[in-house]
């Protein structure tokens, strides 16, 4: 298609110039004219036309560019990341995620002329903290 376009534009810059033989009178200029002189109009035709040629010839190859297939992106590969392991209070255990608190002091304290320290055994949870 663009050569088409390319040698339908040289043809058209042919077309427009005046490029015919005329024969003139003599006179002063006789002699230029009867020496084959080239006026302004064909001298443009020919560069313009020669112009057109060298694109033409340029663009003559057919060939076309290679198109690559896209470029396949691989992710970094990344190590997992440990998790922090919770953590409870002192001594507590941490059984099945939850920690267990097992001894609690309470001190008593009555009526009477004795006051008594009781160990009593108390189990209470809570969730563990995670640094």
């Amino acid at each position: 298609m663009k050569k088409m376009i390319i040698g339908l534009a040289v043809a058209t810059v042919f077309a427009s110039s005046n490029v015919m033989a005329q024969e003139q009178v003599g006179g002063a200029t006789a002699g230029g004219a009867a020496a084959g002189g080239v006026g302004l109009t064909v001298a443009g035709a020919v560069v313009a036309g020669a112009a057109v040629l060298g694109a033409v010839a340029a663009n003559s190859s057919g060939t076309s560019p290679t198109v690559l297939p896209p470029a396949v992106v691989v992710p970094p590969v990344v190590p997992p990341v440990e998790p922090p392991a919770p953590t409870c209070n002192g001594d507590d255990e941490l059984v099945d995620g939850v920690c267990i608190s097992t001894t609690l002091t309470v001190t008593v304290s009555g009526t009477g002329t004795m006051t008594s320290t009781v160990t009593v055994p108390v189990t209470s949870t809570y969730a563990p903290s995670v640094n």
